[in-house]
């Protein structure tokens, strides 16, 4: 070998080492167990490249994710992830909530089914006022039995009807509805700036109904004075007079002359025309009343002896009867 070819091969052994990576040192590795570990200081080398052609790089690095399925190309190899649905789990709530949709559904159904629907209460009781007068004020035909409250039914009955004195409801299915009435017993009939009341024993005053036989009748100057306000009673139930004098016009009104009506004063009390004419009065209780009249005869007695007409005899009280 030459002198020039041992220089050109030096040349070429120096340009190889140069180009060669530095070699880099390793410290031992200790082994523990049959697990790889590595010291903290350790330096990795990175893994040798593996040389691929071009078409298989290009089919590796295809990836795609379409509908939420991932697809993966690697080395004509298809890989498919299965998509997680989720199902819930029927717990207590589900249970409760679909409980009352259903009980919705049936409470709605029965809410508008017309087996359910009032055609009409029974009334029991009434003399004066008629059934459908009753079912018309109670305003539930066509309503569902649901709407109908027992207690605002009697309500409403007492506020329509003064003259009832006593209203009992039950409500009852599919769509039945009872109506017991106890109606008022008028004792007066009561005259007054052209308007004619009629007064139950209780002196509770309501609008006439019918025809009733045998009541006083009594035409008054004025409404009684002092009348008691009951607040433990409805305005329905309140009374017009006290019934301590309706009773007593009804024991006056044997002595009231034939075809002559009972007069009320509210200063005087109760009494009558006297046809002979003047007025007489008794007062407003029915105390002594049969004293009253042997008192009330002696005055006439005494005033037509003397030849004095009066105008007005009062034998209110006994112990200071007087006439004008």
């Amino acid at each position: 070998m030459t002198t020039l070819q041992k220089t050109r091969r030096a040349d070429f052994i120096r340009q190889r080492r140069n180009t060669k990576a530095p070699l880099v040192h390793i410290p031992h590795k200790a082994v523990k167990s049959p697990r790889k570990t590595y010291h903290q200081d350790s330096v990795y080398l990175p893994a040798k490249p593996r040389l691929v052609s071009r078409q298989q790089t290009t089919r590796t690095s295809k990836t795609k994710t379409r509908n939420g399925y991932a697809i993966a190309f690697s080395l004509g190899r298809t890989k498919v992830h299965a998509p997680i649905l989720n199902i819930p789990q029927l717990g207590p709530r589900w249970v409760s909530a679909g409980l009352t949709l259903l009980l919705g559904f049936m409470l709605l159904t029965m809410w508008t089914a017309s087996p359910f629907a009032v055609k009409g209460a029974d009334v029991v009781g009434n003399q004066r006022i008629g059934a459908a007068e009753i079912n018309a004020v109670l305003g539930m035909i066509g309503k569902p039995i649901f709407d109908a409250v027992p207690a605002q039914i009697e309500a409403n009955l007492h506020t329509a009807y003064p003259d009832l004195a006593s209203v009992k409801v039950q409500v009852g299915f599919l769509n039945h509805i009872s109506v017991s009435v106890v109606e008022r017993t008028p004792v007066l009939a009561w005259y007054q700036n052209g308007v004619v009341t009629w007064i139950d024993a209780n002196g509770v005053a309501f609008t006439p109904r019918g025809e009733v036989q045998g009541l006083v009748q009594v035409a008054a100057t004025g409404a009684p004075a002092n009348v008691p306000l009951d607040t433990t009673l409805p305005l329905y139930a309140q009374k017009f007079i006290t019934p301590e004098l309706v009773h007593a016009m009804s024991i006056l009104a044997v002595e009231v002359p034939a075809g002559m009506p009972m007069m009320f004063d509210p200063v005087y009390g109760m009494g009558w025309q006297d046809p002979r004419g003047w007025s007489v009065y008794f007062g407003q209780d029915a105390k002594d009343i049969s004293l009253k009249m042997k008192v009330y005869q002696a005055i006439v007695d005494t005033l037509t002896l003397q030849g004095i007409q009066p105008t007005l005899i009062s034998v209110e009280y006994l112990n200071a009867p007087f006439y004008k």
